[in-house]
């Protein structure tokens, strides 16, 4: 599992290169699924490149990578419920809403079973 990104590229591939991932492809082991919790952009300087990146394992990988939605994803996917000074490109903001279309981003949820007191 891998968190908040927030526009790291550098950290990004740090943390992949840790879990597995080929050093000079990036290729992730058969034996590995990454589950990216959200927030994968912002704050850092290289969004846009995360998002490429990203949007490279959903493509060529995607049984590797589980992409779930954050709250500064979802600021491209419906009008936005805070104000944030960064913007993606237009092509990073299209990636994003390709990816929920077509069911490549989630949404996380979990259930309490008062049986099990979880």
């Amino acid at each position: 599992m891998i968190g908040d990104v927030a526009g790291h590229l550098d950290e990004l591939r740090a943390e992949l290169r840790r879990l597995g991932a080929d050093e000079s492809t990036g290729r992730l082991p058969d034996d590995l699924t990454v589950v990216q919790v959200g927030d994968l952009v912002h704050r850092g300087p290289e969004s846009d490149q995360v998002v490429a990146l990203v949007d490279r394992y959903l493509t060529e990988q995607p049984r590797r990578w589980v992409q779930l939605v954050g709250n500064h994803e979802a600021h491209y996917l419906r009008d936005p419920v805070f104000e944030w000074p960064q913007r993606l490109s237009a092509s990073s903001g299209d990636t994003l809403r390709r990816w929920w279309a077509d069911g490549q981003m989630q949404v996380a949820t979990s259930v309490r079973d008062d049986e099990e007191g979880f």
